[in-house]
């Protein structure tokens, strides 16, 4: 009897094969993690491997640790020893181990979007030329750049934007002596600096022999510095395992090589090729709706996806007559299925751009649906966490500048722009670290006492905290910084009082999870968080996120919305094949999300960028699905309106109000001079709005509302 009997046949054939190269073609829900699962329980049990000798790597923190709980549930305690992680956690190991190598401290720092995007437009005022490109564009030229393996040098020499790469080059240059001096790194340096340790040939050679059986997940993902690690690795003893599917390979964008896994057999001439076909999780129709799809890809290696799961439930294709009709057909067949017995958690709506989700976050809203947007604002980007974990990178990492700079004055301690400015001043002059430079302070002779003593005050805060972090939990830590800082009382917003006391919890979770966290190991898990890793299968919600987001994910219902041409797919393929494709492994991505029913809709009118386009035509993909497998309803079948007395009362649920009956009303759009455009979310007891506004929330006394709102 082997661990094995519980694989289907092609799974058991791929799981078998240990020694040598060997790719696993597998189909969307074919059951590849269950397959990796057993592969590793199968190295250790059956094939007496040590665990320590095997690495598994993946992409997101949710399949890394989803594989790690199934291979502990197969093999015990056994399971720990094995390495199974994300490419850039697996990097962040690597590099604290070996930061001397390459110039760093082991504490370093991890610099997200925002962090860098800050030490750019300081960059651009420090050089004070003038620019076309704007800071975002620039950190995204600069990323790419660093991807591509592009120096600063090199980017200059190649001349690569005709008019505006010498100062781009000035900037790149600028921003890689900033990262090096603050000992922190942005996220393609994880696998940058990951890659160069590679190329010393005493860590190499370690590796080499440590990691001697190494599985990727979703190789199709994989960019070129990926591949380049992957391989450096696998070299010696050439036991790689990749898996993926060709087919599903949709982050072209951000440098996804799709050639990496056409091209495995090239690269090892005595690989074997397993592939799964069989699908455990959508039924006949659909399956046979991607497959239909998929089949018009020239990349395609020519998997057919099949089922045991049989159904009559053809496709639901919907023709709105606009947006907001697209949008109120939704909600209005959700509450449909709802009050057939259904939960709101089955139901997921899926859009080929964020800026899709605005009108259906409406329509819930005015109707008391219960949802949540997957990709806008992430928890840990929020202004006061930010805030928080600024304080303590500054206490895991002294030499963060970027850090120090956003909480030097925050909450106030009367520490203005042209303080800061003195500051900078002797620490240019000094050659220092910005937090070294406080102890100083004294040498500013035009700055007041009282600053003076509050930037003192703030030395001695994180001087005792730093040196004191070893003999502290983590919690000890965030509440030692809440406490003498008074944060909260610098809050105005309970939402924000309640989002730093979620940042404790979470911090709190994690340390029953895992003994003994060090500061810098929470800040590591916190800069690897992805979009849809707080995903709660259980919490009664619909869920709106992007396709992409939708990657690896599976739900019973799945509402395909917005299938237009020049939205999905979008306009640039009218020009680029390749784009073409891209697109259409996107659309075979999104159908096979869905497990028992899929709903597609278009619109003939739509508001695209401030103006009506009234002729859209539907999506060429749509036209690629059979029109048995389809089942076409229009405005005339289904009623779109939904009625108030429709709308169920949400248990266990926060229900918006539906009864102010003053000037303003649950649903109401309005504008605020400060914060823009907003919708009025919750009305609390006749006298507070809670309105959302792009970034925040933000609760405005009735009779204030009245004066510095305008309805729109």
């Amino acid at each position: 009897m082997s661990i094995l009997d519980n694989l289907n046949e092609n799974q058991r054939k791929a799981a078998e094969i240990i020694e040598g190269p060997l790719l696993i073609l597998a189909g969307a829900g074919s059951g590849k993690t269950r397959t990796l699962t057993y592969r590793i329980a199968h190295m250790i049990k059956e094939k007496n491997i040590e665990p320590y000798f095997i690495l598994a790597v993946t992409f997101t923190n949710k399949a890394a640790k989803e594989m790690k709980e199934r291979v502990e549930s197969l093999v015990g305690i056994e399971g720990e020893k094995v390495m199974i992680s994300t490419f850039h956690s697996f990097g962040v190991r690597l590099l604290r181990m070996y930061a001397k190598y390459i110039g760093y401290d082991s504490n370093f720092g991890i610099y997200d979007s925002d962090d860098q995007l800050s030490i750019v437009k300081r960059i651009l005022k420090e050089i004070g030329r003038e620019i076309n490109l704007t800071p975002n564009k620039i950190v995204s030229i600069i990323s790419k750049a660093k991807e591509d393996g592009i120096t600063p040098e090199e980017f200059e020499e190649k001349r690569v934007f005709f008019h505006d790469y010498k100062t781009i080059a000035e900037v790149y240059k600028r921003y890689q002596k900033e990262l090096l001096k603050n000992n922190s790194m942005d996220f393609s340096d994880l696998l940058i600096y990951t890659n160069k340790l590679l190329d010393i040939e005493e860590v190499k050679e370690k590796l080499q022999n440590r990691y001697k059986y190494i599985m990727v997940d979703e190789y199709q993902d994989t960019n070129d510095i990926q591949y380049q690690i992957v391989t450096k690795i696998a070299l010696k003893y050439r036991n790689l395992c990749v898996v993926g599917d060709e087919d599903q390979s949709i982050y072209g964008f951000r440098g996804a090589n799709i050639d990496n896994i056409l091209n495995f057999e090239k690269d090892y001439k005595d690989a074997k090729v397993i592939k799964l076909e069989r699908n455990y999780r959508s039924t006949e129709i659909i399956l046979e709706a991607a497959n239909s799809v998929i089949k018009n890809n020239t990349t395609s290696k020519g998997k057919k996806l099949w089922t045991d799961k049989k159904s009559k439930d053809l496709i639901t294709v919907y023709e709105a007559k606009n947006g907001i009709d697209e949008a109120y057909f939704v909600a209005h067949n959700i509450i449909k299925n709802v009050d057939n017995g259904r939960n709101y958690r089955e139901f997921t709506i899926l859009y080929r751009t964020n800026a899709q989700s605005r009108i259906f976050e409406e329509v819930f809203l005015k109707h008391n649906l219960p949802y949540k947007i997957f990709g806008g604002m992430q928890f840990y980007q929020r202004k006061e966490i930010k805030d928080i974990l600024a304080y303590l990178n500054v206490i895991n990492n002294p030499n963060d500048d970027v850090s120090l700079l956003r909480i030097i004055n925050v909450p106030n301690r009367k520490i203005g722009a042209r303080t800061i400015e003195k500051i900078r001043d002797i620490q240019y002059k000094k050659g220092i670290s910005l937090f070294e430079t406080l102890k100083y302070i004294e040498e500013a002779t035009s700055v007041r006492s009282n600053t003076k003593n509050s930037i003192i005050e703030l030395y001695n805060f994180f001087k005792t905290l730093i040196e004191e972090k070893e003999f502290l939990s983590v919690t000890e830590i965030f509440d030692e910084v809440i406490e003498k800082t008074r944060y909260l009382d610098s809050l105005e917003e309970e939402v924000r009082v309640e989002n730093v006391l979620e940042l404790k919890n979470s911090i709190i979770e994690q340390e029953t999870r895992e003994n003994n966290i060090q500061l810098s190991e929470y800040l590591e898990n916190i800069s690897l968080v992805s979009t849809t890793d707080n995903l709660e299968e259980n919490q009664d919600y619909i869920k709106l996120m992007t396709i992409h987001n939708s990657k690896g994910l599976e739900f019973p219902v799945v509402y395909l919305v917005g299938m237009e041409e020049d939205i999905f797919p979008g306009k640039k393929v009218e020009f680029d094949d390749k784009e073409l494709e891209e697109e259409r492994r996107l659309c075979y991505v999104a159908i096979t999300r869905a497990e028992e029913k899929l709903v597609i809709t278009y619109a003939n009118e739509r508001n695209i960028y401030g103006r009506i386009d009234s002729f859209r035509d539907k999506s060429r993909f749509l036209d690629e699905i059979p029109m048995n497998l389809l089942k076409y309803i229009n405005r005339k079948e289904e009623k779109t309106i939904i009625k108030k007395e429709k709308s169920k009362k949400i248990e266990n649920f926060n229900p918006f109000s539906l009864k102010n009956k003053g000037l303003f009303n649950v649903g109401d759009k309005i504008y605020h001079n400060k914060f823009g455009n907003g919708i009025i979310k919750n009305i609390e007891e006749n006298k507070r709005l809670i309105i959302k506004f792009k970034y925040e929330e933000k609760k405005i006394a009735i009779a204030v509302a009245e004066k510095v709102l305008k309805k729109i």
